[in-house]
């Protein structure tokens, strides 16, 4: 089959890419064929029966090398080969191919749920030649309105970037479902400010728009929620992120970010 998307790897990106890119596309996997695939599963092995566009590699990171090695036995050296991580240097794609590139969509997929939208999903393309570049940026502008070109250093900090953002949230989130379930307490109370928080982000500093009784220096609050908290983790975290939002209120390190008493009132529209 003429020009031909290759998709290695059967897990959550897999799935979706597999869905997304234009024109015939099969997935290289060992688990077999599921029934909710909508493309052809087929053997490594058969990869050589194609006339190939390019080769997606969405397996985990630490067999990007050896994948990427088992395929240098069958494939051409100048065929495209892209990763799809976000951490992972360019050069873990086995040096027998000359067109090698990255792919990566900065969000949290999961098999068998939809994104709503890739239009607004943004897309980070890296390449080792201008062709390679020339056609990876293709394949992510028929997907995404945003599309940043970041090399192996940029790509791997705003990957680091996301985990703070989006993982390590997550997280505070389970702590927070945790710390209710303790006290017999509704978690959906807090669903309406965790969807303003996340609402209010505008791309300006988000210390900004810290609230709380760190960013106002109250340190009797502080105290009495570190003698509620039981679980040694938790108040491990709890002084750690203190001090981290503590430090906003230093001169040396910002004067204008200082906030007073009343400032979380305000931001809530009632002073």
């Amino acid at each position: 089959m003429d020009d031909t998307f290759a998709i290695v790897g059967s897990g959550h990106l897999a799935w979706h890419l597999s869905q997304l890119l234009e024109g015939p596309v099969v997935v290289v996997s060992r688990s077999g064929s599921p029934a909710d695939w909508p493309v052809p599963i087929i053997t490594h092995r058969e990869l050589a029966n194609y006339h190939l566009k390019a080769v997606f590699l969405a397996v985990p990171d630490n067999a990007i090398a050896g994948v990427s090695r088992r395929l240098s036995e069958i494939l051409p050296p100048t065929l495209p080969v892209y990763h799809t991580s976000g951490a992972t240097p360019l050069d873990r794609i086995d040096p027998y191919f000359t067109e090698r590139g990255v792919l990566w969509p900065i969000r949290s997929l999961r098999l068998g749920e939809p994104v709503s939208d890739w239009r607004d999903l943004p897309l980070v393309v890296y390449a080792s030649t201008t062709s390679t570049r020339t056609l990876i940026t293709a394949v992510a502008r028929a997907l995404s309105d945003t599309v940043a070109y970041l090399d192996d250093e940029q790509r791997a900090q705003l990957h680091l970037a996301a985990v703070f953002s989006n993982n390590f949230v997550t997280a505070l989130y389970d702590v927070a479902h945790r710390l209710c379930q303790q006290a017999d307490v509704p978690f959906d109370l807090l669903l309406p400010i965790m969807r303003h928080t996340a609402a209010q982000q505008d791309g300006t500093p988000p210390r900004d728009r810290q609230t709380g009784a760190a960013a106002r220096g109250d340190t009797a609050t502080i105290d009495r929620h570190l003698a509620l908290i039981t679980v040694p983790a938790y108040r491990d975290i709890y002084r750690s992120l203190t001090d981290l939002i503590l430090q906003y209120r230093l001169p040396e390190h910002n004067a204008d970010l200082r906030r007073d008493a009343d400032d979380d009132l305000q931001d809530e529209g009632i002073a």
